[in-house]
């Protein structure tokens, strides 16, 4: 069984009442952008550049940190909503997915559809989402980062 570390971006609109999820070619599931940390890479700078690929948009990164410190040498980072360990049924194998999934907003930018990853991008409201074909506990993750944002 193949194992990957992942991540991914939760990425709110402006009034931060929906999320931006894109329909996964190989899934078949609307799912937030996201994909394997590649080497040399840090999780928070896959979901970066995941979400960039796939969706067109400079994100920024939302979220609390345990405490604030940096200078040259060291610095706190935004830590990830959720943290999921996953058994990812793809047709020909599972894989098992670590994935450290971010909160965010666009910086700038307009949505495009990337063909080569996803079937289609789009805009989803709390009561859109839970309806979507979408594996459960994403759904469970959506619906509470989307809670947290609206208090």
């Amino acid at each position: 069984m193949k194992r990957c570390i992942v991540a991914g971006s939760i990425i709110f609109n402006a009034p931060k009442d929906e999320v931006l999820l894109i329909k996964h070619k190989k899934l078949g599931v609307w799912l937030p952008p996201g994909g394997h940390v590649e080497a040399g890479e840090f999780p928070y700078e896959a979901a970066v550049r995941e979400a960039k690929e796939e969706t067109g948009l400079d994100i920024e990164l939302l979220g609390s940190r345990a405490f604030d410190y940096s200078n040259d040498e060291a610095a706190t980072l935004v830590k990830p909503f959720a943290t999921i360990y996953e058994n990812v049924p793809y047709k020909d194998e599972r894989h098992i997915h670590f994935d450290m999934v971010y909160l965010a907003t666009s910086k700038s930018g307009e949505i495009s559809l990337n063909r080569d990853e996803s079937d289609g991008i789009r805009w989803f409201s709390y009561n859109d989402v839970k309806n979507i074909n979408t594996f459960e506990n994403v759904r469970v993750c959506l619906m509470s980062a989307m809670k947290e944002q609206t208090v």
